[in-house]
């Protein structure tokens, strides 16, 4: 194979590549190129042609003297942005010949998938810090309540049976945390179905509110009539815990229940006294963050996170809000 044959066969693999490769005279003009049509021209490459006259706008100053600085050092690297795109050079003078190699790659999905990567550890370290914050007050109290029950053998029945109790309250807060942890789990898969039922709210509200024990003696609940929702029974008992625990946990005395249906919908509100959320809080409860972040269960917390997600899913919404000095949670399903 002749000298002629060669190159043209090497070019002809060389057009197949995704990257523009273009090698460069000491007089800074095209020797040859695999992709004359490429993006990172302005126009058509052609033999002769003038990199600097050629390649796009932005690239000029960094083409030029990362050649020149590659000619000194043995190579050299550049970045620059031409419209959405990003692009990577690397120049490498060549030492068979006076030439310089110059080879354009276009890194914007890298680059993005590499952002991406990142975003996706920050919202998982989000995402542990919320559990850890969840999970270590019950667990603290837990083992501090059973510790004084195993080493004082003075306390005096009434005290232990008051340890007990909290034991107790913080074992049912314990649980719900682990069965948010398998919603989100659920969720994060692609698996968090909900049924499409009848949920009567008063009736799933009263076996939430007895299964609290001794902390239902604080919620007060009004019902006038009946109301009846579309959605999963399962799902919608967990909203209202997870709501009732917010209440009780952030909030103050009393706790009242309010079981209605306005327009078209079936809503639950949870009332209480105490001083409400933040301002940010309130706006991703309400949506997405100002800047456009969405909620996640790092920075909206796990309960309302999930029971925003649940209440979605079945075809309704969570919102919040302040009104007569009480803070006022309204989960709502459509209704039957």
């Amino acid at each position: 194979m002749s000298d002629s044959q060669i190159a043209s066969t090497s070019l002809e693999v060389l057009s197949a590549l995704p990257e523009t490769i273009v090698q460069v005279s000491d007089a800074r003009e095209i020797v040859q190129v695999n992709r004359p049509e490429s993006p990172v021209f302005r126009r058509r490459a052609n033999i002769g042609d003038s990199i600097a006259e050629v390649v796009v706008p932005e690239a000029v100053e960094a083409i030029v003297g990362m050649i020149a600085n590659a000619e000194q050092t043995g190579g050299a690297l550049a970045e620059y942005r031409s419209g959405n795109d990003l692009y990577r050079v690397t120049a490498k003078p060549l030492a068979s010949a006076p030439v310089t190699l110059l080879i354009f790659k276009n890194i914007t999905g890298i680059r993005s998938a590499g952002q991406t990567i990142v975003d996706l550890v920050r919202d998982r370290s989000a995402f542990l810090a919320a559990v850890s914050h969840e999970l270590r007050t019950p667990l603290t109290a837990v083992v501090g309540y059973a510790n004084l029950l195993s080493d004082d053998s003075e306390l005096d029945d009434e005290t232990r049976a008051a340890m007990v109790r909290h034991m107790a309250d913080q074992a049912w807060d314990l649980a719900g945390i682990v069965e948010d942890l398998l919603t989100v789990a659920s969720a994060e898969l692609g698996e968090l179905h909900m049924a499409k039922v009848g949920v009567d709210l008063g009736a799933n509200v009263a076996q939430v509110i007895e299964s609290m024990g001794w902390r239902a003696d604080t919620i007060s609940l009004t019902q006038e009539s009946p109301v009846v929702g579309i959605g999963d029974p399962a799902r919608f008992r967990q909203v209202i815990r997870n709501l009732l625990s917010n209440a009780i946990a952030h909030g103050a005395d009393p706790v009242n229940l309010i079981i209605t249906a306005a327009d078209g919908e079936a809503v639950l509100l949870v009332e209480d006294s105490g001083e409400g959320v933040s301002e940010e809080l309130a706006e991703l409860i309400l949506g997405d963050a100002p800047d456009g972040t969405p909620s996640s269960p790092g920075t909206l917390g796990l309960g309302l996170w999930i029971s925003q997600e649940m209440t979605r899913l079945m075809g309704g919404n969570l919102t919040y809000e302040r009104a007569d000095g009480r803070t006022i949670f309204r989960a709502a399903i459509p209704l039957l």
